[in-house]
């Protein structure tokens, strides 16, 4: 991922691809259309980015893999250590090297929303910090245990971290323990309006790269349920207002706020990541519209 990111002068461009039940060729087929439309690199997941922190990590591993080997594009997978120990993650995370997945986006994790007793009752062995430190350690050429690998790794760490009008204390000490602890970069839940994005902004204070979420809505009842859902100030209200105006064409004034909001967020980080890879000609809309690499 580090050396996307070295592109002087040229905000990257990245986009979430999430197939149905886990599609191996339809992710990779996703992963070669939105490479296309002028997409730098795709970030598997095997739910939305919203809810990414539910996401199986050997899936999202295998989806990437898929994508790398038969559309050959560059892949960040979604790691979460939600009900893995860390020696099943430590096999996922050395299985997925091996195939050359070495960039990924890490995350704590939470159970997901189901009544199903046996996956409610997962555990953290880890958390993400926890995460970031084992990975950190295969890069160093030791194992959780201390234990000397054959060869280092060269995992290129990122970390998903919220993007919220106001931060505490405890969550600017998190992010800096998170960065400290050895992530390479930091991806950002959906953002949809800057001031969401400030706090974090000056708390990284340009110690590594951020990378924005953007996530291009649908229309004014999603937004409308996503800003009660969200910590206030999130979502303005101004926003859903806009896509209720547009009536008929609420899908298209979505795409424009989502235009509008990438070019927004591409003047304050190193990129953005649009969180639905299944409209190329979106990518391609919010490619023309971030700035262009300079020359030399």
């Amino acid at each position: 991922m580090r050396d996307v990111l070295s592109s002087r002068g040229a905000p990257v461009l990245g986009a979430y691809v999430v197939p149905e039940a886990g599609d191996r060729d339809a992710a990779a087929g996703a992963a070669g259309a939105v490479r296309a439309a002028g997409a730098d690199f795709i970030v598997t997941a095997t739910s939305g980015p919203e809810r990414s922190r539910y996401t199986s990590t050997n899936q999202s591993i295998d989806l990437a893999a898929a994508c790398l080997r038969k559309a050959a594009v560059p892949a960040l997978a979604t790691v979460t250590t939600w009900s893995r120990t860390v020696m099943a993650l430590q096999a996922h995370l050395l299985g997925g090297h091996a195939r050359g997945i070495t960039r990924l986006v890490c995350g704590s994790g939470a159970p997901p929303p189901s009544g199903d007793r046996a996956r409610a009752d997962g555990r953290w062995t880890v958390d993400a910090v926890g995460l970031i430190e084992l990975l950190r350690g295969l890069n160093e050429g030791r194992d959780r245990y201390g234990l000397r690998l054959d060869a280092a790794t060269r995992f290129d760490i990122g970390v998903r971290i919220r993007a919220v009008p106001r931060l505490s204390a405890a969550d600017r000490t998190r992010i800096r323990t998170k960065i400290d602890a050895g992530a390479h970069f930091v991806v950002t839940s959906p953002v949809y309006t800057q001031r969401a994005l400030e706090p974090l902004l000056d708390v990284v204070d340009g110690a590594v790269p951020v990378l924005a979420t953007v996530h291009p809505l649908r229309s004014a009842a999603e937004a409308e349920s996503l800003r009660r859902e969200l910590p206030e100030g999130c979502l303005p209200g101004g926003l859903v207002e806009r896509l209720a105006r547009a009536g008929g064409k609420a899908a298209l004034e979505a795409e424009h706020l989502a235009v509008e909001a990438a070019a927004r967020c591409a003047d304050s980080t190193q990129g953005v990541i649009l969180s639905r890879a299944d409209r190329p000609e979106l990518v391609a809309r919010v490619r023309a519209a971030l700035p262009r690499r300079v020359a030399g």
